[in-house]
């Protein structure tokens, strides 16, 4: 059976948040497929954000992590997919399940573990992405806060959600039915990282509010891709609790899906 894969862009209110993404998927056939059935939400990341600094050459960069658990990325990731999902009434039951791991098969089997009864899996995971702030050969990955000066002077910084959707089939060793990227970008006030690199505590609040709004706008693009925003009878269907501010977000198809062999 072949596989349809769509690619779409959405830029989110006054053109302060561009979000891009791809996913392969048939959807025809996975909406046949979940209806009625159970769904399990989980995800690797959340609490830790990426923190790169792009000096004047490569021998000025830097890289570091912050942890940041109660800034509540994963609960948000985890509960406003679960919401989504919930919104399109087509499952039977949708649920979370929390878990420690940071890799793919890690949470498969740590979800195994918790013995969790559901017929399907929705893993949500960080993702490579490019840079589309500055176009610098380093590009993006998961949740995190990338910064670049030029000889220390002119810093500017940025917040980034790159997201990946698998949508599995546990009983079946995590057989994927379809799979959805997502890749977003915001300015924020600079500097938003000090040397080291870490978090600067006087713009850390509005690079979190960024990253909040960035990852409903994702979720609710991951979503869409694999087509689970959609009612048992093909209407659209979306959280009424998602911000005003994704749900602003236009979708518009870059080209006509293509088959995938």
């Amino acid at each position: 059976m072949g596989m349809w894969r769509s690619w779409v862009v959405s830029i989110g209110v006054a053109g302060l948040v561009a979000l891009s993404g791809c996913a392969t998927v048939d959807k025809p056939t996975v909406q046949s497929r979940l209806t009625g059935k159970s769904i399990t939400v989980i995800s690797t990341l959340g609490t830790t954000l990426r923190l790169t600094w792009r000096g004047t050459t490569v021998f000025n960069h830097e890289q570091g992590e912050a942890f940041v658990p109660d800034w509540g990325f994963k609960e948000q990731l985890e509960t406003s997919t679960v919401e989504q999902l919930k919104a399109s009434g087509r499952f039977s039951s949708v649920q979370r399940a929390t878990i420690t791991a940071t890799r793919r098969e890690e949470a498969l089997k740590e979800l195994k573990e918790l013995k969790t009864p559901t017929d399907h899996v929705l893993l949500i995971s960080g993702a490579q992405s490019g840079d589309s702030i500055w176009g610098t050969q380093e590009g993006f990955a998961g949740l995190g806060i990338a910064q670049r000066s030029f000889l220390a002077l002119d810093t500017q910084s940025a917040a980034h959600v790159s997201l990946r959707a698998d949508l599995m089939v546990p009983s079946t060793f995590g057989a994927v039915l379809g799979e959805a990227t997502v890749a977003t970008a915001q300015r924020v006030p600079a500097p938003a990282l000090l040397r080291g690199p870490r978090l600067n505590d006087s713009n850390a609040a509005a690079a979190r509010e960024s990253l909040k709004v960035q990852i409903d706008a994702a979720v609710r693009s991951l979503v869409t891709q694999l087509g689970l925003h959609e009612g048992p009878t093909g209407e659209t269907r979306y959280s009424s609790t998602f911000s005003a501010r994704a749900a602003e977000a236009v979708v518009v198809p870059l080209r006509k899906p293509t088959e995938v062999p």
